[in-house]
């Protein structure tokens, strides 16, 4: 079959991922994240054809769906059993979700034989492949992220040099964010104090505000930054993270999509005043699945607090929990808002450098406390934990 195909144009790429017959350490997690990256590195084909279980393009799928990746702009899918037994595994919903998630985004689900019955030349093939109304309905789902407006909240407490970092990185974006905000939580530091009076009086790239408070509460500051703008999605960005130059494109493109209310994102980490040059050599990752039922509780699978949330949402969400002495109100937000019914996405891709900091809320939290408050939550939302 696969040759056929191949001789007949040259229009179809086989994906039959028989490499990964063998489940790789990491699992079903893992195995679609390879796959993801595979189709990454490909060149540009008219469609693919991927034989295997749907679930292998479970990962895939989640960037079709932000509109990030339209080629190949034809998905036809031939499932086949999974070649790893699953009895007794714990991972099903993993299995569930990212299998539905492909099912979801697909162009054509069928046998081999379905199509060889009436795909005979390559003629046939580019007329059959242009009658599939989903990649139609894909493409003009791919809206331009400029009639988005997108404003961004940026938190800073006593670190100057690095917030400099952080708006350089603004300025340097392919699409550039419609408003900033930089909220100073109760910062001490004088160097701190008049690097913000600098930034107040500075004409920038965008437009730009300034807003001090006189308490440390992070989830109570991304608040007052959010009440300060007057656009429809909101991007929130800490003082040690860096944000690469496409990054506010893509989140912008994933809300043109009108898919879910909350976007995250995968994580680049590094350690030390900058990223490594070229985008490349990353000391670790964040690649959280997103809303995967029976991961919700085992830790933050949802996506990190470098968010883009439409403001909306946000406010009838209550916003964060502006307790500082918790932490995790990124994961405790995104629970909220799975339990609320708000639609989210995660944008496999690293759409944040994120800094490993010693002084870091994720290093210093009561990581116990912050798992029971979301477990408290799910538990009152009537979900076993």
């Amino acid at each position: 079959m696969t040759n056929r195909l191949v001789n007949a144009g040259g229009v179809v790429l086989d994906l039959s991922f028989q490499e990964l017959q063998g489940e790789p350490e990491g699992g079903v997690a893992e195995t679609a994240r390879l796959v993801a990256e595979r189709l990454h590195r490909l060149a540009p084909v008219d469609a693919l054809l991927a034989v295997g279980p749907p679930w292998w393009l479970g990962i895939a799928a989640r960037i079709r769906a932000a509109a990030l990746d339209p080629d190949p702009p034809r998905w036809l899918v031939c499932p086949e059993a999974d070649p790893v037994a699953r009895d007794g595994r714990d991972d099903a919903h993993i299995l569930a979700d990212l299998d539905a998630l492909a099912r979801a985004e697909a162009d054509w689900i069928g046998r081999p034989g379905a199509l060889l019955a009436d795909v005979r030349t390559a003629r046939d093939l580019t007329a059959w492949l242009e009658s599939l109304s989903h990649a139609a309905r894909h493409r003009r789902r791919c809206a331009d992220a400029r009639r988005v407006s997108v404003g961004v909240v940026l938190v800073h407490h006593d670190r100057p040099r690095w917030l400099g970092a952080a708006l350089d990185s603004l300025r340097a974006q392919t699409r550039p964010p419609d408003q900033v905000v930089v909220v100073d939580a109760a910062s001490s530091c004088p160097r701190a104090r008049a690097a913000l009076d600098a930034l107040a009086a500075r004409e920038d790239a965008f437009p730009m505000r300034v807003l001090w408070r006189a308490e440390s509460s992070l989830g109570a500051a991304r608040g007052v930054g959010v009440d300060a703008l007057d656009m429809d999605w909101v991007l929130f960005m800490d003082d040690d993270n860096i944000a690469p130059p496409g990054a506010v494109e893509d989140f912008a493109r994933a809300a043109a999509t009108e898919s879910a209310d909350i976007w995250t994102c995968w994580a680049a980490l590094f350690a030390g005043e900058a990223p490594p040059s070229g985008g490349s050599g990353a000391d670790g990752w964040y690649r959280p699945l997103g809303p995967v039922p029976g991961l919700l509780a085992r830790g933050n699978n949802l996506g990190d607090a470098n968010m883009l949330v439409r403001r909306a949402a946000f406010r009838a969400l209550g916003g964060f929990d502006p307790d500082p002495t918790v932490g995790a109100e990124d994961w405790d937000f995104l629970v909220r808002a799975w339990l609320a019914g708000v639609r989210q996405g995660v944008i496999p891709r690293p759409l944040v450098w994120k800094r490993l900091s010693p002084d870091s809320m994720s290093r210093t939290m009561d990581h116990d406390r912050a798992r029971t408050r979301v477990v408290g939550r799910l538990r009152a939302g009537g979900l076993p934990v």
